[in-house]
């Protein structure tokens, strides 16, 4: 798979651009503002178009311009956006995504439009564009609804026309959104973000995931699980208390 990190302006959000090998559709997750001319670019790279888009949670730095590139895409009906994905527990927030959230950055010009197509992530594992699965793992504490997306293969990772991560084989990865950065967490003291929550969160995934695992966060670098276990100081906390 090949996942081209796109940072944007709006308070420096990642986002995403899946394309599975062979594949013809892409995945776009989080979809920020003031980076859709570099989000079309890559596909047309890529000789992609836009399958699905996926949300790690509603915070507006992180679905601004879903319903712009939905539209771009070609699903079942040429007529119809494609679907945009996100943790059920946040769907709320698409109705109004700034609604409590002090995320107003003053260099960029927001008007909210709904996605016409939203859908809650199963619980289970799914397959947003063909090629390409993904298993959501609740990680509430950010938000209600935030949560970490987990892929398993071939990975190659660019930025800035850079190759950063190249993996071969069954290599874990987890798209982690604002639940865990390089070095740090997400923050816990806005609508929906809970302390306690988010050390329960950080416990189980110090528990569950790989320590191979590459951690593609919703801001800032990529890094791995075994990195963040060894000096990630709010893993660690969170981990002594539990």
């Amino acid at each position: 798979m090949r996942l081209t990190a796109i940072p944007t302006p709006f308070f420096g959000a990642n986002c995403m651009v899946l394309v599975p090998e062979g594949g013809t559709l892409a995945l776009v997750v989080d979809p920020s503002a003031g980076v859709l001319g570099t989000i079309r670019s890559t596909l047309e790279e890529q000789g992609v178009d836009v399958g699905a888009v996926l949300c790690t949670h509603g915070h507006p730095d992180h679905v601004w311009d879903a319903a712009e590139v939905s539209s771009w895409g070609t699903g079942e009906d040429p007529t119809s956006p494609v679907p945009v994905w996100i943790p059920g527990p946040d769907l709320h927030r698409l109705e109004d995504p700034l609604s409590g959230v002090p995320m107003r950055p003053e260099a960029l010009d927001l008007v909210w439009v709904r996605p016409q197509d939203v859908r809650a992530v199963p619980g289970d594992t799914f397959e947003p564009v063909p090629g390409l699965r993904l298993l959501m793992v609740p990680a509430p504490g950010h938000t209600e609804g935030s949560a970490v997306f987990l892929g398993e293969g071939d990975l190659r990772v660019d930025t800035a026309g850079d190759t950063v991560v190249e993996r071969r084989g069954a290599a874990p990865w987890a798209l982690t959104g604002d639940v865990l950065f390089a070095g740090s967490v997400g923050r816990t003291d806005l609508p929906g973000g809970d302390e306690v929550q988010m050390r329960h969160t950080l416990r189980t995934l110090a528990n569950a995931l790989d320590p191979e695992t590459v951690l593609l966060p919703g801001h800032g670098p990529w890094t791995t699980m075994r990195r963040e276990l060894a000096s990630n100081p709010y893993l660690a906390r969170a981990r002594s208390i539990g």
